[in-house]
């Protein structure tokens, strides 16, 4: 189960940061980040921010899924071998969320080195698995207690869990929309 657990995690941390860099690198090139190109990197604010509020939409108004019967879920069978564990975290991480997005674009847009710039960007997927890395980390020390309180977590998550989604890109999306607004007008 260890070596399972620790895949999955290196797996989804290499894949976050490598997507990272990708875009970190890819902004600076095409001049829509930093103090001298403030339009596009406005423009770019509004449009995720866009994105975002459409998504919570379309996440308000889609109905959830009904539940399936219990059962063995694709995901346990992928977490019966490490290797398929280290799949499963390429695959779940390998396309960056929007939100993910505009924090790299925010880290692009900082005056700093290109060290500085990979420095923060490792924070920044430090700070977007957290909530992998934490339950993972306890899984391995405290199997048993772990396991019965992330049960209790995940069933709250299923009641509340949309509803924290809007939420989070609503308010995004009203962030960048606002800063692009207002790096577009000054």
């Amino acid at each position: 189960m260890r070596s399972r657990v620790l895949a999955f995690v290196l797996a989804a941390a290499a894949i976050t940061y490598a997507v990272g860099t990708l875009v970190l690198f890819l902004l600076d090139e095409v001049g829509a980040t930093g103090p001298h190109h403030l339009t596009p990197s406005a423009a770019l604010d509004l449009g995720f921010g866009v994105l975002l509020l459409g998504f919570a939409v379309y996440l308000r108004r889609k109905q959830p899924p009904p539940e399936k019967p219990k059962g063995t879920s694709k995901i346990d069978r992928y977490l019966q071998s490490t290797r398929l564990a280290f799949v499963l975290g390429i695959t779940l991480y390998v396309l960056p969320s929007p939100i993910y997005i505009a924090a790299v674009k925010e880290v692009s847009d900082a005056k700093l080195s290109t060290g500085g710039k990979l420095l923060g960007l490792l924070v920044t997927v430090a700070v977007m698995l957290w909530l992998i890395e934490l339950p993972m980390l306890a899984l391995l020390l405290f199997p048993a207690r772990a396991s019965d309180s992330l049960e209790r977590i995940n069933a709250w998550f299923t009641r509340r869990g949309r509803l924290l989604a809007v939420l989070a890109c609503a308010a995004a999306g009203l962030y960048l929309i606002i800063k692009g607004l207002v790096n577009l007008i000054s």
